[in-house]
């Protein structure tokens, strides 16, 4: 009998449906890989997992039991999570951390430090770990030994079940290594071991079994001897079901780039990036989590302060030295984040569109036309369809997608030589998706230099005139035309190409 089961499990967010259907199961005393792409649902399949997010339909059965999982009952009935970024207490030694929450305290309300490291003791010696350790700072500890530190928590706190999402992406070959040994000791001591990577070599490994998701839906389950790498990439890039049309503007592009990168490095982040950027040319930056495509245009944008290397805009060397310099030279930048760093929450429509380009309405002694402002914005929001009743509507009372719509009018009315859009339909429905996707043709049309950052495979070969591929803070592919293939980007971008 697995140990957790899921049957017809879905999850919508708004329009974006996130799972749909899920039938998988886990055992115990067996690796069970979690494939996918960005976006394929393996995070919402976590937090299910996790108890942070409901399921709309579909049931959870825990050892046979069915289940209505909460952080609180997850942790109950034998289920830890370890993230890619260890969620730590810093400044608490490392003991504190491996008891929060189950802390073991005398009828006078000390921590009984002494018990407690008695009995976290064999757990740590059994991973490889010096005792000593446990009254370090969890925050001194490199990632690599704060990850072994919470497989300890887990152990102790009664884990049947570990679910480890992209444990090696920030490791070592030396750190990946230990702990692909240690995956192998919690399998052989009974443990059912989820473990959710992009590192197709790890999974032939370490895995027993493997199952892909794409957009939320269960694609295949295989026993690992059974399937090879090519069909796992073509199961994950979805390359058998879709084909993408080439874009029209091919052989369009002509005379010099509008923006270029010459050997630009931005620690930690990125390293000897050279790239040129077209106007009439839709560019999109494709990447997993970690891959640096975020925090290298960030650098264009005046945020981040490369190390070395060039910016030429138009031709010419510039360095933005804030966002404010990056705007002034004609580069706009769309963050990733709209509510924490895109919109004004508590201001109004008016306002969040024309943050960005109040110098036009200046009159007289620096008195703003705010009848302008008001005919502006009005025009903005019947042009890019934005659903609110007028102006003076505070912005965070409209959807995502209709939030989204305004920081785009934002940009798209600036005038701008390049747009860099970080993530543009993240969160957003389908229909409204396919509206900024034709927002964003239009503004490539019109001459603007646009940069499309995404972790969205299908939205980059739907849009795109041409895709970088980037995979550790370095450019691995720069492709057009007949080259943009589904498997080959994917496998470019995790690595599965020499």
């Amino acid at each position: 009998m697995a140990f957790i089961e899921l049957r017809g499990v879905s999850k919508q967010f708004g329009g974006v449906r996130a799972l749909r259907g899920v039938d998988v199961a886990f055992e115990q005393g067996r690796v069970h890989a979690l494939l996918g792409e960005n976006g394929a649902g393996k995070s919402t399949l976590i937090k299910t997992l996790a108890g942070a997010v409901q399921p709309d339909s579909g049931e959870i059965t825990i050892a046979g039991q069915r289940a209505q999982l909460s952080p609180r009952s997850s942790k109950q009935l034998g289920i830890a999570v370890v993230y890619q970024e260890p969620m730590i207490y810093p400044h608490l030694s490392v003991l504190e951390n491996i008891f929060m929450g189950q802390e073991l305290v005398s009828p006078g309300g000390f921590l009984r430090r002494g018990e407690m490291a008695t009995r976290a003791t064999p757990t740590l010696t059994r991973l490889g770990l010096d005792p000593s350790i446990l009254e370090q700072p969890m925050g001194a500890l490199s990632i690599g030994y704060q990850q072994l530190v919470l497989i300890v928590q887990a152990l102790i706190q009664g884990a049947r079940a570990l679910i480890f999402d992209e444990p090696t992406s920030i490791l070592s070959k030396e750190e990946t290594d230990r702990l692909l040994g240690i995956l192998r000791g919690l399998r052989e001591s009974g443990h059912a071991v989820i473990y959710i990577t992009h590192r197709i070599e790890e999974v032939y490994q370490i895995a027993d079994e493997v199952t892909v998701l794409t957009d939320g839906a269960v694609v295949g389950h295989f026993p690992i001897a059974e399937i090879g790498s090519e069909q796992l990439l073509a199961l994950m890039s979805g390359a058998s079901k879709r084909d993408y049309q080439k874009r029209s503007s091919q052989g369009r592009v002509t005379g010099a780039p509008i923006l270029a990168a010459e050997h630009l490095c931005v620690p930690p982040y990125a390293q000897d990036l050279s790239w040129q950027i077209y106007a009439g040319e839709l560019t999109c930056v494709y990447g997993l989590v970690g891959s640096g495509r975020s925090e290298s245009f960030q650098a264009v944008f005046g945020h981040l302060r490369p190390a070395s290397g060039r910016i030429l805009l138009g031709g010419q060397p510039v360095a933005p030295r804030s966002p404010a310099h990056a705007i002034r030279l004609g580069i706009g930048y769309l963050p990733e984040d709209r509510k924490l760093q895109g919109i004004f929450a508590d201001k109004n429509l008016e306002f969040n569109q024309t943050a960005s380009v109040l110098r036009a309405f200046l009159q007289w002694l620096g008195k703003l036309d705010l009848r302008g402002l008001v005919r502006a914005t009005d025009q903005g929001m019947r042009e890019y369809g934005v659903k609110a009743k007028h102006p003076g509507v505070q912005i965070a009372l409209l959807s995502g997608g209709n939030q989204q719509k305004i920081l785009f009018t934002r940009w798209a009315k600036s005038k701008l030589k390049v747009l860099i859009l970080d993530e543009p339909t993240r969160g957003i429905d389908v229909g409204t998706k396919a509206e900024i996707h034709e927002f964003i043709r239009r503004l490539v049309d019109s001459g603007v230099g646009v940069v499309v950052i995404t972790s969205d495979l299908e939205e980059a070969l739907q849009i795109g005139d041409r895709i970088l591929v980037m995979r550790k803070g370095r450019i691995v592919e720069d492709l057009r035309g007949e080259a943009l293939n589904p498997e080959t980007i994917l496998s470019a971008a995790i690595g599965a190409r020499s």
